[in-house]
């Protein structure tokens, strides 16, 4: 690109464009806070990509041990204040040589006592990253697992190059315990570069939460969709009668605090969870750090009887 009027070079107009789109970003999406779960809702359900651990990271990146290691504890307070009954969490995982153990989810799960584990255990060695968490008093886990939508074995090296993850969903069936309604949670983290895989794995997502609603549960779809509000593989779950939670403003954000798009991550409900009120999303820092490149996303629900 030539230069602009008065002199003005392309990458400079182009980083002035960025600037604008930050300052856009900041100021379009005020920081949320938590208040209690209000009194007419039965739980409150979170969904959030905390990024993964890389053991084999240098110094100085913002993914290594020392930055996860300054990270975990605002994320845990950030976890703690939002106050969910139930967390579907992405990229919860070690990367590395000698990892061993899975670190961050150990360690999580360490740091909050209050909570328990759902769709955590695999076999043939592969952790997905996508546990999610529940409160043991308000929810009893009847079943948990896990589908692969690209293979964890042959190609697995290859998918962990490109995408950083294997392209799978995790699930969890639980009794609210108020309430006896069975309550399904599907989490979901889509491939974020190949559309024709995303839109697969979003159309087997949708029936296995068919099967899930067919049995009367209520039903929710939550995680990191790579995709946003209006797409393709959204649209697959409108079409089967899931609507998503109100929400507004960015999700990811280059874990700088800058918006340039729209939501990514999303919370979809079938008519047995009704929402209340809009979508909450922690964009502020906790402290000076920044706890992931994505923000949290939390909403309230009242269990209705549905169709």
């Amino acid at each position: 690109m030539g230069r602009g009027t008065g002199g003005r070079s392309g990458l400079g107009w182009w980083l002035a464009v960025l600037g604008l789109a930050w300052l856009a970003g900041c100021a379009g999406a005020p920081p949320q806070v938590a208040g209690a779960v209000p009194q007419r809702a039965d739980f409150r359900m979170a969904t959030y990509n905390v990024h993964y651990l890389d053991l084999d990271a240098g110094a100085g990146d913002e993914w290594g041990l020392a930055e996860w290691q300054a990270r975990r504890g605002p994320l845990v307070a950030q976890v703690r204040q939002i106050g969910a009954d139930i967390v579907a969490f992405q990229e919860l995982e070690t990367r590395g040589q000698g990892a061993g153990a899975d670190v961050w989810e150990a360690w999580l799960l360490a740091a909050l006592p209050e909570y328990r584990a759902a769709a955590t255990e695999f076999g043939r060695g592969v952790a997905v990253g996508q546990p999610i968490f529940y409160r043991p008093g308000a929810f009893r886990l009847l079943d948990d697992g896990f589908a692969f939508f690209s293979r964890p074995d042959a190609s697995f090296r290859s998918i962990r190059a490109i995408a950083g993850y294997p392209d799978a969903v995790t699930w969890a069936r639980f009794e609210h315990r108020e309430s006896g309604r069975e309550v399904t949670v599907f989490n979901v983290h889509f491939h974020f570069i190949d559309t024709t895989q995303r839109l697969r794995s979003a159309e087997r997502v949708r029936q296995m939460a068919e099967v899930a609603r067919a049995r009367g549960d209520a039903v929710l779809v939550a995680g990191d969709f790579n995709a946003r509000r209006n797409s393709r593989a959204l649209k697959i779950f409108y079409e089967a009668g899931f609507r998503r939670a109100r929400q507004r403003g960015a999700t990811f954000h280059f874990n700088t605090g800058l918006h340039l798009f729209g939501a990514i991550d999303h919370v979809l409900h079938d008519d047995r969870a009704v929402p209340l009120g809009r979508t909450g999303t922690g964009t502020a820092k906790v402290g000076e750090t920044w706890p992931s490149d994505h923000y949290p996303l939390w909403t309230d629900f009242r269990l209705g009887r549905g169709g």
